[in-house]
């Protein structure tokens, strides 16, 4: 059983890094190198099962906050509008 925890913490420290990187990646597309200081609002694309890692990614502190766009729907791809802080990036 313990195997099975630790593949769990693994996977979820996966998606987790994946999710960062699908943000950071958007901000770079969005503003290029040049980041401004304070609130960065930008729009990714995840599938629905990654809202678990945008909770977690809030509660430890690398995004300020995250709402899912409603009006956007692809099958399971979700919208998603995270605002970052530029000064912590």
């Amino acid at each position: 059983m313990k195997k099975k925890i630790i593949k769990s913490n693994a996977d979820q420290a996966k998606q987790i890094r994946d999710t960062w990187r699908t943000i950071e990646d958007a901000i770079i597309a969005e503003h290029s190198f040049l980041l401004p200081s304070g609130e960065i609002d930008v729009t990714v694309t995840l599938p629905w099962t990654r809202e678990g890692a945008l909770g977690l990614l809030k509660r430890s502190g690398k995004i300020i906050s995250w709402e899912h766009q409603k009006e956007f729907y692809e099958g399971n791809m979700r919208q998603y509008r995270v605002t970052v802080d530029g000064d912590k990036i």
